[in-house]
């Protein structure tokens, strides 16, 4: 597991993808799936996740998150670094979590939050097709807070990247981006104008100047980003409004190309 996670520290550096260092993790622990889910906050909407499994081409693949339903009530304060299993915790939503593993013939979850944030929660969640060993549990106990330490420290965009990446490319291509006429996010003409600008490479301040807008106001504006784009911070959003950008120009060049 050394390897592991001397391969985790350099994804989150942004010198290796995301998803290999999930496989690495993945096959190092025995595990049939390995998950990164990012929650919202406010338990609006459903959990974004990057995912590597290790059969998915054969049988039904992971759609969601399931830290949220094991944990239960005292999800949105799990210490970041800590172990849930499934085989040793009660909760209501467990169910959709039976479900699952009855269909993919899985026996244990193991979750590990690994940073709670304003305006998500991210956790790790790790299935297996048996029940633990003992040396798996002694391997995940010291893991667990080596995982929430680093992931703190990780490249900004990280997980943005890698949600965009696990996106098979023809269906990418097939999403209307962010600033596109079709509107998709259903941003409002000064949500548009915030995100176009600093689609552009604009800083905060610039932004504000060029707009002639306060403080409170570009925060109104940026809050209402977040939640329409699924973005944790303004490194999130920039980072998917240059791919939205990018898209845009990628769609124009094969348009007149045609």
């Amino acid at each position: 597991m050394i390897g592991a996670v001397a391969q985790w520290c350099e994804c989150l550096h942004g010198r290796d993808p995301l998803l290999r260092s999930l496989e690495v993790l993945g096959f190092g622990l025995n595990a049939e799936i390995v998950a990164l889910a990012r929650y919202p906050h406010d338990g609006k909407g459903a959990a974004r996740t990057v995912v590597w499994d290790r059969s998915a081409g054969n049988r039904m693949s992971v759609d969601r998150g399931f830290a949220k339903a094991l944990i239960g009530a005292y999800f949105e304060a799990a210490r970041p670094g800590s172990l849930w299993f499934r085989s040793t915790v009660e909760s209501g939503g467990a169910s959709s979590i039976a479900e699952f593993h009855a269909a993919r013939h899985l026996r244990e979850l193991a979750v590990i939050p690994l940073q709670a944030g304003n305006r998500v929660i991210d956790c790790f969640e790790i299935h297996f097709a048996e029940r633990l060993r003992s040396q798996q549990q002694v391997i995940l106990n010291a893991l667990a807070p080596v995982l929430a330490r680093t992931w703190r420290n990780r490249a900004e965009g990280l997980f943005t990247e890698a949600l965009l990446r696990a996106v098979p490319r023809a269906d990418r291509e097939n999403v209307a981006p962010i600033l596109s006429a079709e509107n998709p996010m259903r941003l409002s003409r000064a949500e548009y104008r915030v995100s176009l600008l600093l689609s552009r490479g604009m800083t905060i301040e610039e932004v504000k100047r060029e707009l002639h807008i306060r403080d409170s106001t570009l925060r109104s504006h940026l809050s209402s980003l977040y939640a329409k784009t699924n973005c944790a911070n303004l490194s999130e959003l920039v980072f998917c409004l240059a791919s939205s950008v990018s898209g845009q120009e990628g769609s124009a060049r094969r348009a007149r190309l045609a």
